[in-house]
């Protein structure tokens, strides 16, 4: 295979994946089908098979590069960062950035997490796990500092992922509720998800932080 044969079918294979992202987003493993996925993404069959293989190995691959890509990002930075509460800062940056850029992941994981993750393959347990051990070390090298109280990480991990998550797929709820209640709902219930990652961030510091600690 030449070089331009090899980017060529990188470039589709982005395209399928891209496509299939917003077709799962929208009906889920089950009320996807192979047709519809071949056709969001412009090509037949024949090529979705070729560039990626069948349903279930493009639902895992979506899954797996969902999760990749933020565990590599985390990982990444967090090597790179000494200070505990900046570790945690860019932790949930992170997956704020992630969820804006990735606009199809949160409806895809939040109908894993309602099945009970039938569909979730082990490749992408795997970057969960990578997700969860960078946090639960950034909190455990705080608590050595004595920056941080000693806390259950998971449960601060499902406080961040499920609050981002949740904020980034019910707009559309808030936006109905907004204009049916408008002296409830204010403009900060509408911010950015970088917006309120900002916002997360400063809550779980501020749960966290050892009496007396820095702030």
């Amino acid at each position: 295979m030449t070089q331009a044969q090899q980017t060529e079918n990188q470039s589709t294979a982005e395209i399928i994946m891209e496509a299939a992202s917003e077709v799962f987003a929208e009906k889920g493993y089950d009320g996807a089908r192979v047709d519809e996925l071949a056709r969001a993404a412009g090509v037949n069959k024949a090529t979705l098979y070729y560039q990626i293989g069948d349903k279930e190995v493009l639902y895992h691959a979506v899954l797996e590069q969902i999760l990749k890509r933020s565990a590599d990002e985390i990982t990444a930075g967090i090597a790179e960062i000494t200070d505990c509460e900046e570790q945690i800062r860019h932790f949930i940056s992170t997956f704020a950035r992630n969820t804006e850029i990735m606009r199809y992941t949160s409806p895809i994981m939040l109908r894993e997490i309602a099945s009970g993750g039938h569909n979730l393959p082990d490749t992408a347990l795997v970057q969960m796990g990578r997700i969860l051990g960078a946090l639960d070390g950034a909190i455990e090298r705080g608590v050595e500092k004595g920056r941080f109280r000693p806390v259950n990480a998971f449960f601060i991990h499902m406080m961040i992922i499920g609050s981002l998550m949740l904020y980034s797929s019910n707009e559309p709820i808030r936006r109905r509720n907004a204009n049916r209640n408008p002296d409830i709902y204010r403009p900060e219930h509408f911010l950015s998800n970088e917006e309120a990652g900002a916002v997360i961030t400063d809550l779980v510091l501020a749960s966290i932080r050892a009496e007396g600690g820095e702030k």
